[in-house]
């Protein structure tokens, strides 16, 4: 007789899928690895794999090399029907192996995307290169990608950052990334910034310490002068934000959290000495009237 409480397929795939999406930073082979373990092959198959690995990536504005040395990043506004992803900057489209995370071909836009790209060059261009500038003095390893479009009724400008630090061999990883938005209305002097910022730490020395955190901002952007330069000055105020309130969290759970956690003294302020002849008389008392002695 079959256990009622067994789970079907379709459970254990959509546990599988829950556990690989939100894998540490730098660790989602290993959590493949496990998971695989746990369900079986039958459940998790190659397929399944590959597909919650893009899914994972893509989310997480995985950074891939391409052959000329310059760094993509993965995300959703760059990925087309067939599964692979627009680079602006250099006017390709990229095939990705998703399991090594590493660039399998490249090819040129066809003439249809060269034009989207083209139509909002013009402020995308000078804001790619600015956020770069700004990601390669705060953020040494991270990467960049910009995205834009032009419509009848303005233009819309998407900055993707990423940066994924990996330690492993200390127990530790961290990943940083912010998706960007501007958005234009035709001939208007003003846009709408709007962004968001998440990080995930991992530590995992003798214990295991996870830390996700995340923000929304909001500004309007003049776009006139030196749009690129504004745009990542505005950024970089954001990015300061963030990191004020993450110092603050740290300070309250040293302060008020951890500290809670740890043995308090008692009201006499003094350790309690469990040696003295009277603690032993009184724990003697005790047992007796509990009838234990």
């Amino acid at each position: 007789m079959g256990d009622e409480s067994e789970l079907t397929d379709a459970q254990k795939l959509t546990l599988a899928k829950n556990f690989i999406l939100q894998s540490p930073p730098a660790q989602q082979l290993k959590v493949v690895e496990d998971v695989r373990a746990l369900v079986g092959t039958s459940v998790l198959t190659q397929q399944h794999e590959l597909s919650m690995l893009k899914m994972l990536n893509t989310k997480e504005f995985a950074a891939v090399s391409l052959p000329s040395g310059e760094k993509i990043l993965l995300t959703p506004h760059g990925e087309l029907p067939d599964g692979t992803f627009l680079d602006p900057s250099s006017k390709q489209v990229v095939s990705v192996d998703h399991v090594k995370l590493a660039c399998v071909n490249v090819q040129p836009m066809d003439a249809a995307l060269l034009k989207t790209v083209e139509a909002a060059a013009q402020l995308r261009d000078p804001i790619d290169a600015a956020m770069r500038a700004h990601v390669e003095e705060v953020l040494p390893t991270g990467a960049v990608t910009t995205y834009g479009s032009s419509s009848a009724s303005g233009m819309e400008i998407i900055c993707c950052v990423a940066v994924l630090n990996s330690e492993l061999a200390n127990y530790c990883a961290g990943r940083w990334w912010g998706e960007w938005k501007l958005s234009c209305s035709k001939g208007g002097n003003v846009g709408q910034l709007t962004g968001t910022i998440k990080c995930n730490v991992h530590f995992f020395e003798e214990g295991n310490v996870q830390l996700t955190d995340g923000g929304t901002f909001h500004a309007e952007l003049p776009l006139t002068g030196d749009v690129g330069e504004a745009f990542a000055k505005k950024i970089a105020l954001f990015e300061i934000e963030f990191l004020t309130k993450l110092e603050e969290i740290y300070a309250t759970l040293s302060e008020q959290v951890i500290q809670s956690l740890r043995r308090r003294l008692p009201i006499t302020r003094t350790k309690f000495d469990w040696e003295k002849h009277t603690v032993a008389k009184l724990a003697m008392d005790l047992q007796t009237q509990a009838g234990l002695r």
